[in-house]
């Protein structure tokens, strides 16, 4: 079965949003590398309506660029939105009714790894049904004060195991965790 990725960016204090105000600076070589290396086993990406919306404004302008645009634009593009009619970025595709349920099945049906950026509300339905394997959040050095979590209040608990830590040297950190069986415990 498809492993389900989630790649993410995120300020120290955990926010999502607002990226335009805070990533710019670090977008370096080592993080076009980074996207590359993500990208080299997968042949899908998982999309919300307004993360797809801004990739198609941007992606297929920069082609040429960087190969690991090259690959986002050529790849599979799985879109979840009730509402979006428009595909006409290449290889895009509407996922048909629950976005869970259609993504369940995209893992199922074989293939490389799935690939989900952006998309808070997308990324806390797929992790509220226990289809993400794999986090990867890019913590940058920012304390950004304002803006959304990673998940909402109320999301589903989600235990995570640490499986790798890369420091870049702009300061953004690249923390890898797989999912992991719940723990219980007490305070002694």
């Amino acid at each position: 079965m498809r492993k389900l990725i989630v790649s993410t960016y995120a300020t120290l204090d955990g926010r999502v949003d607002d990226l335009q105000d805070w990533t710019v600076p670090y977008n370096t070589e080592e993080s076009a590398q980074y996207h590359g290396k993500l990208l080299e086993n997968s042949d899908g990406l998982v999309l919300g309506r307004r993360t797809y919306e801004a990739f198609a404004h941007l992606w297929p302008a920069r082609a040429g660029e960087l190969p690991y645009i090259d690959k986002i634009n050529a790849m599979a593009k799985h879109v979840a939105s009730t509402t979006l009619t428009d595909f006409a970025w290449e290889n895009s595709h509407p996922i048909a009714g629950d976005a869970a349920e259609g993504v369940a099945a995209l893992k199922r049906a074989g293939g490389q790894d799935l690939v989900v950026y952006g998309g808070r509300d997308l990324i806390a339905t797929l992790a509220g049904q226990g289809l993400v394997d794999e986090w990867r959040v890019l913590v940058h050095p920012v304390l950004f004060g304002r803006g959304r979590a990673l998940l909402p209040d109320g999301g589903a608990r989600t235990d995570v195991e640490l499986t790798g830590c890369e420091p870049m040297a702009s300061g953004v950190v690249v923390l890898t965790y797989r999912a992991a069986p719940t723990r219980t415990g007490r305070i002694s």
